[in-house]
């Protein structure tokens, strides 16, 4: 069941998508595309959630203003100083700062960029997707090999990786070239989010199809990948700007 409300704020009129579903606790969440979701328990009243939301409109709004005053873009088209993207799940803000060579390195919440073309956008930018595409291939690399002995006992050679931008996939899989492919922008997601995404590529290699047997072992390995799914879809997917199922 999905409805809409509308919060009176500073700033003017809020919307808020309301969906009830089978979760144990209530979720709100604000998108750096402005969009606000909240879920909630279906035996929920409209009243409860009212007052929720009410008690919630300050903390909303802070979050929209920072989204906005912190320019957060999911596909990083312009890197600039100030701005924030997410990486494992976690929002941090960029840094660029001039230097004799160019360099890139994390420091808890900041990405620190140091470059001698602070003029030259372009330049910058292929830094940066450089840097990303090594970071992530890393990290991805990492992750199929602990998740690799699900299916290595069954006979399955571990397989290649492939990091690409993909506007509709997560991920992808060629049995016959023995390859996973990964999304660039994956990196956004939490850990967890990501083992699923690597599971279930991997599992693949043993069940081609999405039939029963397929969604049988993904369970049994991963018994809340529903969850980590609904994420996906709901959190990473519609900061990137995607059309989420």
């Amino acid at each position: 069941m999905k409805q809409r409300k509308f919060l009176t704020g500073l700033s003017g009129d809020i919307e808020i998508n309301i969906e009830r579903k089978n979760v144990k606790s209530i979720r709100l969440k604000v998108f750096p595309t402005g969009c606000i979701m909240l879920s909630a328990p279906v035996g929920v009243s409209d009243e409860w959630i009212n007052d929720y939301l009410d008690s919630k409109t300050g903390w909303i709004e802070k979050s929209l203003h920072y989204f906005k005053d912190t320019g957060v873009n999911g596909f990083e088209t312009i890197i600039r100083s100030g701005i924030s993207t997410r990486i494992l799940g976690r929002q941090k803000r960029i840094i660029i700062n001039e230097g004799r060579s160019c360099k890139i390195e994390q420091k808890e919440d900041i990405i620190l960029i140091q470059s001698p073309n602070l003029e030259n956008k372009q330049v910058l930018q292929k830094q940066f997707e450089r840097w990303w595409h090594k970071q992530s291939k890393l990290y991805f690399l990492l992750t199929i090999d602990r998740l690799y002995p699900v299916i290595a006992k069954h006979g399955i050679n571990k397989p290649d990786l492939q990091v690409r931008k993909m506007k509709t996939l997560w991920g992808s899989c060629s049995r016959t070239r023995g390859r996973i492919n990964l999304n660039y922008y994956l990196y956004k997601a939490s850990p967890p989010c990501i083992d699923y995404v690597v599971l279930h590529e991997l599992i693949h290699f043993l069940y081609p199809n999405h039939n029963k047997d397929f969604y049988e072992f993904l369970t049994v390995h991963m018994p809340d990948w529903r969850e980590r799914k609904r994420i996906l879809d709901h959190e990473i997917v519609k900061e990137l700007g995607y059309s989420g199922s």
